[in-house]
């Protein structure tokens, strides 16, 4: 079997982890349950910003491409002009929500896509390493999944479309491998500015949209969300500890 075959498995497989959603389908929903999900999302995203992509980005720029940061700064600015754009087609009250499932969706597709570009990579280079890495990320995506699907039922999706949504944005990875295949060249050269946007996009939906509705958030159940949170943040520290490789 090819590299490509073997990569297109890999990551459909890997798309397949945004599904875990499904077992939400027949559970209770309420606006506590969404605070929490948005509480562990928001740490979640800061976690795997700081803890993994950034990281990842610094380590594989080397010394090449010292400036690569600009593509976090502009990734956040762009995200800032595309929020000011949604919000021109939604009311006041509905605005804030639906752009965060909007901008989610939008980051976790190039998150994804990444994924793809890498999983993909590594099968060129060895088809064992290839293995190895798409169950390092499919282990790694699973509370990032779970935290997406969660964002998309506060935004007021229903549950089989945010179902459908989120695994339309895990099929990016598909996406991303056949890229490399097709780009291998270019996209390993700039691998680290992906990396760096994909963070820029996720410092901006935690920082500006999530965190800001938690604060906002009167249920009486501040010091949960404050644990949930950081159990967000634990959780990706100790994937990151015990699968340390996962891009």
């Amino acid at each position: 079997m090819s590299p490509l075959a073997h990569a297109l498995i890999a990551t459909i497989l890997v798309s397949a982890v945004s599904l875990v959603g499904i077992v939400f389908l027949f559970a209770d929903w309420n606006e506590r349950r969404a605070m929490l999900f948005v509480s562990f999302a928001a740490g979640v995203l800061l976690a795997t910003t700081f803890l993994d992509l950034l990281p990842e980005a610094v380590e594989r720029s080397g010394q090449r491409d010292g400036n690569f940061f600009v593509a976090t700064l502009a990734a956040m600015g762009g995200f800032f002009l595309l929020e000011r754009f949604l919000r021109g087609f939604h009311s006041h009250n509905e605005g804030h929500a639906v752009v965060s499932g909007s901008l989610v969706l939008i980051g976790d597709s190039v998150h994804n896509f990444i994924d793809g570009v890498v999983i993909a990579a590594t099968f060129l280079v060895d088809p064992g390493l290839g293995v190895t890495t798409t169950l390092a990320v499919a282990v790694h995506e699973i509370p990032q999944e779970v935290a997406d699907y969660g964002i998309l039922l506060s935004s007021g999706f229903s549950r089989r479309r945010a179902l459908l949504l989120n695994f339309a944005s895990g099929l990016c990875a598909v996406l991303g491998a056949l890229f490399c295949f097709w780009f291998k060249g270019a996209v390993e050269a700039h691998l680290a500015w992906f990396m760096a946007a994909t963070a820029g996009m996720f410092i901006y939906i935690a920082a500006s949209d999530l965190i800001p509705e938690l604060h906002h958030s009167h249920h009486g159940h501040e010091r949960g969300l404050a644990v949930v949170f950081f159990l967000g943040v634990a959780l990706i520290a100790a994937l990151r500890a015990v699968v340390p490789e996962v891009h």
